[in-house]
């Protein structure tokens, strides 16, 4: 699970928005913030949980354009993560050592998630008519596009550009309260060959300090670690080490920034907690769900490469299959285990009691 350890800012700061958040002149009410489109064994699913998956940034509005079909597909996805959280728990995975060591791993996200969403709820202004004449714009530009998706194209270009600037304003305010510094001259003796210390600290953001055993420890985590097998020592380039720096400075001054603007114990980080409780639950229960060795044959694999093989070509050649055994062995794997895991949730929705309310889904 130490994928889940850590979450980039990149994608800290692209996922949804608040749930309940509603934006200045969209279409919303208090009971359209707080409907329930759907139950699963009791369980609430959101209007605002709905839209997001639909590409409705925290659900903030309804776009009607989005077929009643398309909405369907997207509650059915929501039902499928509801109810492997609730077989997580179920197998009692909610009270495993694992589960609390992943909270307690990204405590610090769901900080700094709640404090964007605030930040989004009192600053984003988008209103029904700038997406109307979005949605114009697409349609004009690519002639016969579908409705659904050019709603989907117009609110991910409404959206983007102001929800991209309340992210770095939030980031440069963040820094500036804290103070966020990087010792650039121990950064460059580090370059240079120098000896520093483990203990050096390389970076500060108020209380929070980052050491060159941080540093290290980051790139420990990488895909590609320094050192071994004749690769480069990461560890050792001021470029690498910056932008290590760079990142965890902007996390731990974003997490203190929401410290002292009193985001912890708020309903919004109330809220974004019980998200990330789900998300670390169905993870864990699909990881005991799906065997993490599937067999696969040569001859599927074979099979894989001959039904596969306009794809794999290189310098107008078909790429050999020993060079790309591997690869299709993993490919082959996640089908196995995306079917092995579809065919379980289906066995839960048999057992489970899910009900849908159709006015609250066509007005979603």
């Amino acid at each position: 699970m130490n994928r889940m350890k850590r979450i980039s800012v990149a994608v800290l700061l692209a996922a949804g928005t608040a749930a309940g958040v509603l934006a200045a002149g969209c279409s919303s009410s208090k009971d359209a913030k707080q409907g329930v489109v759907a139950t699963v064994n009791g369980d609430e699913i959101k209007t605002t949980e709905l839209r997001e998956i639909l590409g409705v940034p925290g659900g903030v509005f309804a776009v009607t354009d989005i077929p009643m079909e398309r909405k369907k597909e997207a509650l059915d996805q929501l039902v499928s993560w509801r109810l492997l959280t609730q077989d997580a728990r179920t197998r009692g995975l909610d009270n495993t050592q694992e589960y609390s060591d992943i909270l307690r791993q990204n405590a610090q996200m769901v900080m700094i998630k709640a404090l964007l969403r605030k930040e989004i709820a009192a600053k984003l202004k988008v209103t029904d008519k700038e997406i109307q004449a979005e949605i114009a714009k697409v349609k004009e530009a690519n002639k016969g596009i579908p409705d659904a998706a050019a709603a989907m194209q117009a609110v991910k270009t409404v959206f983007e550009g102001p929800t991209r600037k309340i992210q770095e304003e939030l980031i440069a305010t963040a820094k500036k309260d804290t103070g966020a510094t990087i010792d650039q001259p121990a950064v460059n003796r580090i370059g240079k060959g120098e000896k520093v210390p483990d203990n050096a600290v390389l970076a500060s953001a108020g209380e929070e300090k980052i050491s060159y055993g941080d540093v290290k420890k980051v790139l420990q985590g990488l895909p590609m670690p320094g050192g071994p097998h004749g690769q480069p020592d990461l560890s050792k380039n001021p470029v690498v080490i910056a932008n290590v720096l760079n990142r965890e400075l902007t996390l731990r001054a974003l997490n203190a920034y929401a410290r002292k603007q009193g985001i912890e114990g708020t309903d919004i980080y109330k809220a974004t907690r019980k998200e990330m409780e789900w998300f670390v639950l169905r993870n864990l229960d699909a990881e005991k769900i799906v065997s993490k060795d599937l067999p696969v044959t040569d001859k599927e694999i074979e099979a894989a490469y001959a039904e596969h093989a306009q794809q794999l070509i290189r310098n107008g050649k078909k790429i050999p299959l020993a060079q790309v055994k591997e690869q299709l062995r993993g490919y082959l794997q996640g089908e196995k285990g995306k079917k092995a895991l579809d065919t379980y949730v289906a066995e839960l929705k048999k057992k489970a009691k899910i009900t849908v309310d159709e006015v609250a889904l066509s007005k979603a």
